[in-house]
């Protein structure tokens, strides 16, 4: 791609030529879930051939299209989407990287543009009847003979077999070496003498694996790749070179539709599917989940394209992928329920009436697309295999900053390293402590953190959310318990958008200068009242009476200001409540997660007229999304403390004669650990990144941020308690005082509930 070509413009080039030249038969079938015959995948290889699309991972000087990283995620993802046929990888994707990498000049000339046109089909040698992950303990033998190696054994599910020309094969030609020596890579002809397959039915009905059979099969020894017994290095160079595609993010997103679409039409209970509230649930945490692999997938191409890759990129992809895949299909199934009854796995060989299939036939097609999918947690390595080998090398520190960002979270971390007390030496809150009143707070307010996020003329800093997040992330780590995400965030963004008027500039000139106001906004029946009851206020004489209650306020018993949300004749405003004020009365008590909360009563409490600020609605639920997001940032950075924490400590920790992390179930666990969050993580920085003036996308993606960190910090939570055992179980660790602040976060502004209805409702709306 010229360096003046965008991959917006190069996305536009691909769907222009999807639209042109992608046969409609081909994406019916793929649509329809069919299932493919050579002929199909050839002709569309053949379409993309002749644009020189058919190689995107080959560089030009082979005939591929030397594309980027980025330009292949985008081809990819569109394909999928359009429902163009796959690629069969095995030649494109798989050997040809190998010969090109290890190839001999004959090899490269010979075989390079047959697998480009298509003209040799491709097979994968690996698996055995006794090696499938383990694949180092296989037993296929070659011997060597002269100029020929004759090879004898047995490989099994080998896909599509039946189409091959030639398969590229592992076989041991030194029967005497370690397990991963003495092991060449052999390409053999499959019209050889000596070979023969037997197909082998699915659950699904298909026949698109096989065993093959390998009796005194000959191949020339101008067929061996590199050296002789050093096959084991060139088969792990062919299962890292394409170290993404793996999550295939596009097929999610258009099965995701295609599920979207049967549960808007099947009826249960004389209702859609898709209105059904738990099966509505379901489908917006699908669709989540979708956005955050896809997230990930950008995440992780972005950071191995400034060379902070560290190796696990394709075994996370993968397993990441194949696990939503497969919940997806389960939710299709499900959607076909007693239809599924009626499936016919001959139904998907012979097609449909013209037209396409009708409502019925696509629901019954659906146990068979189910029963295929099983496969893609065992095929190229089983989620356990893609687990072991994350376990090894991405259990340390995401770093997706810019160096400002970085330079940023050094300087604060320096402080709170140095500064801030550990949760079990720092005494406890009393219920009527002032924010302000902090050392730490006033050294925020030196710093300049507490005007990060305000404009510049409150003499603020006018920073992102982007800098905010990083700054709550680090507060997560050290637990900061001072109400930054309350004050400083909350009030601060709250009285941003609110009418210009002087009482809020010197609000807001407050905030970055040390103040600490509070908002009062949650009522006893209702966390985040909008269109519910709220507390009132009357005009009376030259101010206002306000009458009603607000509860959970972080410090609320001892701020100087408060910002109470009170409903009158035009809506629900925001007024300002000094300490002391008449009629107010505060109560407070210490809280789950260190910090004070107060339970605050209105009863005929007065204020002056310039105390109304202006209408709470949109300017609050701005700032309140601004506001999650920053504490999903928060909960990363306390998550990420937690996975440290309990990493280290299984390292230590030794039970029946050896570490606890030596146990692979152990290591599992902190692998699901890491990918919840990476999960979580992608979707609190898109979030973060969203335009503001898109309103209801940010508020969709904030939700969707916010859910998805609950869930994670809850499954985080626990398995840290779980795997520090008893002593998890004490105050005495650091554990439990993050797994009781991710809790408060949890509930802050919407718990997870609250998130995945709003995202539901804000899709569908």
């Amino acid at each position: 791609m010229p360096p003046d070509v965008s991959l917006d413009d190069f996305r536009g080039e691909v769907r222009a030529f999807l639209r042109e030249r992608l046969p409609a038969d081909l994406r019916r079938k793929v649509m329809d879930h069919q299932r493919l015959d050579k002929q199909d995948f050839l002709r569309w290889q053949g379409i993309l051939h002749e644009r020189g699309w058919a190689a995107p991972n080959w560089p030009p000087e082979h005939g591929g299209a030397g594309w980027s990283i980025g330009q292949r995620n985008v081809f990819d993802e569109e394909c999928a989407l359009e429902g163009a046929p796959e690629t069969v990888p095995f030649g494109l994707r798989m050997v040809a990287p190998v010969i090109m990498a290890y190839g001999s000049a004959w090899q490269k000339s010979h075989f390079l543009p047959r697998i480009l046109s298509g003209q040799d089909w491709w097979c994968q040698g690996y698996s055995e009847p006794g090696a499938g992950s383990d694949l180092a303990s296989l037993a296929t033998r070659a011997r060597r003979e002269g100029d020929t190696f004759v090879v004898n054994g047995q490989k099994t599910w080998t896909t599509y077999a039946q189409y091959a020309d030639m398969m590229f094969c592992l076989a041991r030609t030194n029967p005497d070496a370690k397990a991963q020596e003495g092991i060449s890579f052999l390409l053999i002809d499959m019209r050889s003498p000596g070979v023969s397959l037997r197909p082998i039915r699915t659950l699904d009905g298909g026949e698109e694996i096989n065993e093959v059979f390998l009796d005194e099969v000959v191949v020339p020894a101008s067929h061996l790749i590199g050296e002789e017994d050093r096959g084991w290095t060139y088969a792990k160079y062919l299962l890292s070179h394409e170290r993404f595609g793996a999550a295939r993010v596009g097929r999610a997103k258009r099965e995701l539709g295609h599920l979207q679409r049967l549960a808007a039409q099947r009826k249960v209970d004389g209702r859609p599917l898709a209105e059904d509230p738990v099966f509505a649930h379901r489908l917006a945490q699908l669709e989540i989940d979708t956005l955050a692999l896809e997230q990930t997938n950008l995440r992780l191409i972005a950071r191995d394209q400034r060379g902070a890759g560290h190796g696990a990129e394709a075994s996370i992809l993968k397993y990441l992928g194949s696990t939503l895949a497969q919940r997806i299909s389960e939710a299709l199934v499900d959607t076909a329920g007693t239809h599924g009854l009626a499936y016919c796995p001959a139904a998907l060989e012979r097609g449909y009436a013209q037209g396409g299939p009708t409502p019925e036939q696509e629901l019954e097609a659906m146990p068979g697309f189910y029963l295929n999918l099983r496969k893609i947690s065992i095929y190229g390595g089983t989620d356990e295999v893609q687990k072991n080998i994350i376990s090894k090398l991405a259990l340390g520190e995401a770093d997706d900053y810019t160096e400002d960002q970085r330079a940023l979270d050094d300087a604060v971390g320096r402080y709170l390293q140095g500064e801030y007390p550990l949760p079990a030496a720092r005494a406890a809150q009393p219920a009527d402590a002032d924010p302000a009143a902090s050392p730490h707070w006033r050294a925020f307010a030196d710093m300049g953190l507490l005007g990060l996020g305000l404009p510049a003329s409150a003499g603020g800093m006018d920073a992102g959310l982007g800098d905010l997040c990083v700054l709550m992330q680090r507060f997560g780590r050290h637990l900061v318990v001072e109400p930054y995400d309350a004050s400083a965030l909350l009030c601060g963004q709250l009285l941003s958008r609110l009418p210009d008027s002087e009482r809020a500039r010197a609000l807001l000139a407050g905030i970055a200068q040390g103040a600490a106001p509070l908002l009062a906004h949650a009522e006893p029946d209702s966390d985040w009242p909008l269109d519910g009851p709220c507390a009132t206020a009357e005009r009376q004489g030259g101010g206002w009476v306000l009458n009603g209650a607000k509860r959970h306020v972080p410090y609320g018993a001892g701020a100087h200001q408060l910002l109470v949300t009170a409903r009158d004749a035009d809506g629900m405003a925001v007024f300002l409540i000094e300490a002391g004020a008449a009629g107010l009365q505060r109560s407070g008590a210490p809280g789950l997660d260190g910090r004070p909360y107060a339970d605050i009563v209105l009863k005929d409490c007065r204020v002056d007229a310039d105390a109304r600020l202006g209408l709470a609605g949109e300017a609050l639920e701005q700032a309140a999304d601004a506001t999650r997001v920053a504490l999903c940032a928060e909960a990363l950075g306390a998550m990420q403390a937690l996975l440290n924490a309990t990493r280290d400590h299984v390292a230590d920790r030794r039970q029946f004669g050896q570490p606890l992390g030596r146990f692979q179930a152990v290591q599992h666990r902190l692998v699901d650990m890491l990918l919840a969050l990476e999960q979580a993580r992608s979707l609190t920085w898109l979030a973060a990144g969203v335009d503001p003036s898109d309103a209801r996308r940010r508020a969709r993606l904030v939700s969707a941020a916010k859910a998805s960190c609950g869930t994670a910090a809850r499954y985080i939570g626990q398995q840290s308690i779980q795997l520090h055992g008893g002593m998890g179980m004490t105050d005495e660790l650091p554990v439990g005082h993050y797994v009781k602040r991710l809790l408060a976060i949890e509930y802050t502004l919407g718990d997870t509930r609250h998130h995945l209805n709003r995202y539901q409702r804000l899709v569908t709306a």
